[in-house]
């Protein structure tokens, strides 16, 4: 069959030769109108039929502009017009003042919210200025970080309640301000998990909104469709609609007999996209029979594409269904091909500078003699990293998949590093641990030097995500491979070496093995990390904070001594990692002065521990000082400012959910009232403390709390009850060896005996 004339699968122009667009495409939104297509304007085939499904998109449209949120779900099989029904939307709601924004769930395919990160970027330009919208600047903030992929700074109190605050902002991102809003989602079926996670947040918080959500998915997908949303089926057209169909887009009735019509729409059976193939190929080959069916059209379009052409779809079908245009064009030596092939039906033009499939691979499949798939994916990953380092950095999951489809893997895995990166920017800590473990398989396969380095690298980043996600044992034990690693020859850097020492050293600390701590930053000495100054001075901190732990302050102050100088070394970076160790020397400074006796002194250095912390984005560190200030303030005496600072750890704490942490301030506050004379409230802090510390398990605390709440009961004369608590806390002490909170519990008791 003859190549193809070049006609217009939409509307039937025919396409000189060297034309990059049908010359009637429409015009795109007028300038400065608020709208954000996904897909680039292409011309248009006739909308018919679907009255029942663009009514009803009419009418949730009437209601979010009267402030009633709706969320909608296309569904229908490829080709039969959910876009076309999408765009005719558009086309009147942009004529109303309906804002338009349309992201895509093949938006940097593989990427973690991805569809969300490629929308968020694309409409910056259509946010509202800064202090006008729903945005706060602390969101505004998190919205940057998530979209450019940089991974979270700081330990957090609270995983779920670091997502929770990304959800919330994203959502506040996306919802309206001033104008109603048409939010799309194309392709919803190809989105990933946190994708769907947040559509679920954002469709339970539209009720009070001006905003209408269209999502278009094709049916049997894995994305949940939000029990709030209506849903509206596409099927296949009626014969009146298939009819009139063909009637308005065959554009020379004279050269088409009754007998061809009806062998059309036999061939079409009320599948739109495939009727418009059979049509285009009559018009290309009017001397040929009509094709029996839609698929055999397709594949006798197929035919008659030139070989550069075959060649561009193939190649397009194995980049996938979502793929940046110059890495096409690299891998067929131009754009001369592509430009018929978007014309023609078989390709589209996407924001970003990417393509689509307008096909399925599985409705036409290009012969794939001439090059064999594993070369091709070789060429397709060389063609990736051509890229410009940004949109390469974003591609980072579809260059390790042609890596790995090429068999290999060492040129895969600095982008499955990238990948779990954007997985751990976007708080998915199970994802990013999946990665490593997969990566660390590839890297067993590798040669042995290669094999080492790669897995000394791996091994660290996964106690990192470990840490994120609050597992501090796992952590440990990750970077603890790591540090067994690094004896291995080729030695690392000292730099790399000093790190995974310090990170193993912190997560010790968290974990209360105050003698190990103190170990490991002997150990360090040993090893040189002083001459790593940043490092030094953060391990020397951590050992200081282990000794204070331990009771031994003199020996904290000599060793924070020590890491001040080391700091004053160290090169004067205002980043995360500078502000992390000022806040734990502070924090050590802090708790060397509490136990000299110095508490007024000691609530400025906790002062300073917030304002670092912050800037370290530390919010365990954080939460930690807020409750160093209320016992500090305690111990000097000042009642009111110690119940708002333990107050404003509380908060936190329960924001976080860290039912420890809660316990132990309910404890402060506990003894705060007593001291204060007021018992009955003491009581009521005592008793929530100790529920808590009773569904953690934690013998030692609940035997801090039993105390407090014994001696809050004999303040109020309630000797029996008073006496079973004290009794119990002794008990629960002594069980786990807690000496001094045993002889603080007998001491109450002998208190007790006097009294009656």
């Amino acid at each position: 069959m003859a190549p193809s004339s070049g006609i217009c699968v939409a509307c039937g122009a025919r396409i000189p030769v060297g034309t990059l667009a049908c010359p009637f495409t429409p015009p795109g939104p007028p300038r400065g109108a608020p709208v954000r297509r996904w897909a680039t304007g292409t011309c248009q085939p006739p909308l018919v039929g679907r009255a029942v499904q663009r009514g009803r998109l009419r009418s949730l449209a009437a209601e979010a502009r009267r402030g009633l949120g709706r969320a909608a779900w296309l569904v229908g099989e490829a080709g039969l017009g959910k876009s076309r029904l999408k765009d005719a939307l558009v086309e009147e709601l942009v004529g109303e003042g309906f804002e338009v924004w349309e992201g895509s769930g093949v938006a940097l395919p593989g990427t973690p919210g991805g569809p969300f990160r490629e929308l968020l970027e694309g409409t910056r330009a259509l946010q509202p200025a800064p202090g006008v919208g729903r945005v706060s600047s602390e969101e505004e903030a998190l919205l940057a970080r998530f979209v450019e992929g940089r991974e979270r700074q700081g330990v957090p109190a609270s995983l779920s309640a670091e997502r929770t605050a990304l959800l919330d902002a994203l959502c506040h991102a996306l919802l309206p301000h001033r104008r109603p809003r048409l939010l799309i989602l194309e392709d919803w079926q190809y989105a990933d998990p946190l994708s769907h996670a947040l559509v679920e947040v954002l469709v339970s918080r539209l009720s009070h909104t001006s905003m209408l959500l269209l999502a278009l998915q094709r049916p049997g997908g894995t994305a949940p469709v939000p029990l709030a949303s209506e849903v509206l089926t596409l099927g296949p057209l009626s014969d009146d609609d298939s009819r009139s169909l063909l009637e308005q887009r065959v554009r020379s009735r004279t050269a088409m007999t009754p007998q061809v019509r009806e062998a059309l729409l036999h061939a079409g059976t009320g599948h739109p996209l495939h009727l418009l193939h059979a049509i285009t190929l009559h018009e290309e080959h009017p001397e040929a029979p009509v094709p029996d069916s839609g698929e055999a059209a397709l594949s006798a379009r197929l035919e008659g594409l030139s070989p550069e052409q075959r060649e561009a779809l193939q190649a397009a079908f194995v980049l996938g269904p979502s793929f940046p245009r110059p890495v096409l064009g690299a891998l067929v030596g131009g754009y001369t091909s592509l430009a018929p092939l978007e014309m023609g039906g078989w390709l589209r033009a996407v924001a970003g500078g990417r393509c689509t499939w307008a096909l399925e691979p599985a409705e036409v499949s290009p012969d794939s003699t001439a090059e064999d798939t594993q070369a091709l994916h070789h060429r397709a990953a060389e063609a990736y990293e051509s890229l410009p380092v940004e949109l390469r950095r974003r591609a980072c999951s579809e260059l390790s998949r042609h890596w790995l489809a090429a068999d290999v893997p060492e040129r895969a895995l600095p982008h499955l590093l990238e990948l779990a990166g954007w997985n751990r920017a976007a708080l998915e800590t199970g994802s990013a641990l999946a990665v490593y473990r997969f990566s660390l398989g590839l890297a067993a396969g590798l040669e042995s030097t290669a094999a080492r380095e790669w897995q000394r690298v791996l091994w660290e980043r996964k106690g990192d995500a470990h840490r994120l996600a609050g597992a501090r044992e796992d952590a440990e034990s990750a970077w603890r491979t790591a540090r067994a690693l690094d004896v291995e020859a080729p030695e690392p850097l000292l730099v790399d070496r000093a790190r995974r020492l310090q990170k193993l050293t912190s997560v010790l600390l968290a974990l209360g093995r105050f003698d190990e701590v103190v170990a490991l930053a002997e150990e360090g000495s040993r090893e040189g990390v002083e001459a790593v100054p940043l490092v030094a001075a953060s391990l020397d901190g951590l050992a200081s904070l282990a000794l204070c732990g331990l009771g031994r302050f003199e020996q904290a102050a000599a060793r924070l001594r020590l890491a001040r100088e080391r700091l004053r070394l160290a090169s004067l970076e205002n980043g995360p990692s500078r502000a992390s160790v000022e806040a734990s020397l502070h924090r050590a400074m802090g708790n060397v002065l509490m136990g000299q006796g110095h508490p007024e002194q000691a609530t400025v250095e906790y002062l300073a521990v917030l304002r670092w912390s912050e800037l370290a984005g530390d919010t365990w560190e954080h939460s930690i000082a807020l409750f160093s200030l209320g016992n500090a303030h305690a111990r000097a005496g000042d009642r009111e400012r110690a119940t708002h600072f333990f107050q404003l750890a509380l908060d936190l704490k329960s924001r976080t959910g860290d039912r420890w942490g809660m316990a132990y301030t309910h404890h402060g506050l506990a003894l705060l009232h007593t001291q204060a004379d007021a018992p009955e409230l003491a009581k009521e802090d005592a008793v929530r403390g100790l529920q808590l510390a009773a569904m953690l398990g934690d013998r030692k605390l609940k035997s801090l709390l039993r105390c407090a709440l014994g001696r809050a009961q004999l303040r109020l004369g309630e000797l029996e009850e008073a006496g079973r608590q004290l009794q119990l806390a002794a008990q629960d002490a002594a069980a786990v060896g807690a000496r001094s909170e045993q002889l603080q519990a007998e001491a109450a008791l002998r208190a007790l005996d006097a009294r009656r």
